[in-house]
């Protein structure tokens, strides 16, 4: 059985020998305090994903950094109230029927929503969906990894809040992203700064944690489950039969807008109907206007009936008054009497080049997979980004770089150079000379190192199509 104790939980690549801190990612191991609810480090999901270590925590469940044959993130249901980690497996709360009731309903209703937000996984804004699999008594989401840090953490770097225009911008893009979710006729139900992520390049925005979501079903009478987040849940998701719909989304991006600005958490909506004591923006932020600040107490009104109904409206609201310039018009050009210079042709279509042949894995979990040969191109395989062809950054057995692969098409033949470790093999037993250039004939089946993945050398001609780059 393999180990993986001396791969980083971070960035998956194999760890120096005694060290605890990873020399590439800098995560140290020997700092981490792994939660006792979680997946043990290096658990194999689905005989696919590597687990390491914890993302996030919430309510529903937690997020694990995986890897497959690149680094994605995975989501457990796993109900805090209701639910316990026995071994790996979640388990009810034992002797709790309303916990054993609870649990078995959200799981089932948990796979029916993932099913449903399959269709967003090409959407921009929208954290990409890959696939899901039920195992250890429970359902896993796999979604893409996402480099960069959600709203709160990023405020908080920011020293707690950040400027009008700013927010703004990142507000638009996330309900405009969650315009595309509603025009589905679904609902996130749970917008916070913690579900809304930027991008490391900090312009783009995701959103994140569709956990929650479900159809907007226009009975009123339907039972919705109750889900809060105190500060940005309105007051109808305090009932399971109150009035959700598109505007109770504008409500939660709406109270994030705030928080982005002021720093502050809006009072809880309930405590609101009580005694409204919430400031209007413009008494609190030097950067925003009467007209701003209404368009924001408008999207977060106590009354459904009066607040802003739809994202669509609410972005139109914040343009109109300020929240984004960036699609203010620019001064007019100054005549100087020059003919305008002419902006230089488009550069003509990249040609399409002819893939010749490839390699292709022909065992484990990666079969079938294959990298192309293109005129004049070699195929490096190997653990790093670099390579051509890529194995898993957790298989040690295997070099960064493990060997080359050239193909001649004049004489018909295939060359491999081996600079690994272990060594490369043929299907006779017969291991490569290293740093030699050895001619492979088509069709060979090579080794890399004695017993692990084996590669088929192949001559198909293929239509052209796009380069594949994973192994």
């Amino acid at each position: 059985m393999k180990t993986y104790s001396n791969v980083c939980p971070n960035c998956f690549e194999q760890l120096l020998p005694g060290a605890t801190m990873c020399s590439k990612c800098t995560f140290d191991k020997g700092k981490y305090t792994h939660n006792s609810t979680a997946l043990p480090l290096y658990t194999m999901l689905n005989d696919q994903y590597l687990i390491g270590r914890v993302l996030g925590q919430g309510g529903f469940g937690i997020t694990y950094k995986a890897l497959d044959n690149k680094i994605v993130a995975v989501k457990e249901y796993m109900p805090s109230e209701y639910s316990e980690r026995v071994g790996k497996n979640v388990s009810p709360l034992k002797d709790d029927a309303k916990a054993m009731r609870v649990f078995e309903h959200g799981k089932s209703s948990y796979i029916d929503e993932i099913r449903t937000l399959h269709q967003f996984k090409n959407l921009d804004g929208i954290v990409k969906i890959y696939t899901h699999f039920q195992e250890n008594n429970t359902a896993y989401l796999v979604m893409e990894y996402l480099d960069g840090r959600n709203l709160k953490s990023f405020v908080k770097n920011k020293g707690g809040s950040i400027s009008s225009k700013l927010a703004g911008r990142i507000i638009i893009k996330a309900a405009a992203a969650l315009e595309k979710v509603h025009s589905a006729n679904v609902l996130h139900r749970d917008i916070s700064p913690e579900n809304i992520f930027i991008m490391r390049n900090d312009v783009d925005v995701k959103l994140i944690d569709f956990g929650a979501a479900r159809r907007n079903v226009e009975d009123s009478n339907q039972e919705k489950s109750v889900l809060l987040k105190p500060g940005f849940a309105p007051p109808e998701q305090y009932s399971k039969k109150g009035n959700q719909g598109t505007w109770t989304d504008v409500y939660a991006m709406a109270a994030s807008l705030y928080y982005l600005v002021s720093g502050v958490i809006p009072t809880d909506s309930m405590s609101r109907m009580q005694h409204d004591d919430v400031k209007s923006l413009d008494k609190i932020c030097n950067d925003v206007t009467p007209a701003m600040a209404t368009a924001v107490t408008h999207a977060m009104e106590i009354d459904y009936t009066k607040r802003t109904r739809t994202c669509t409206e609410f972005i139109k609201e914040l343009r109109e008054t300020g929240w984004d310039d960036s699609t203010k018009i620019g001064p007019a050009p100054i005549f100087t009497g020059k003919p305008p210079v002419q902006p230089p042709p488009p550069p003509p279509p990249p040609q399409r080049r002819q893939i010749i042949c490839n390699v292709k894995c022909v065992s484990g979990m990666f079969n079938g997979r294959q990298a192309n040969f293109y005129p004049g191109n070699r195929i490096t395989v190997g653990r790093l980004s670099e390579c051509n062809a890529l194995v898993p950054s957790n298989e040690m057995i295997i070099s960064k770089q493990h060997c080359i692969i050239e193909y001649n098409p004049q004489v018909n033949a295939f060359y491999v150079t081996d600079i690994s470790t272990n060594g490369t093999f043929t299907q006779n037993g017969k291991r490569l000379q290293r740093n030699r250039r050895e001619q492979v004939a088509p069709g060979s089946i090579l080794y890399l190192s004695r017993e692990y993945i084996i590669i088929q050398l192949n001559i198909l001609f293929l239509s052209a199509r796009k380069r594949k780059k994973n192994f």
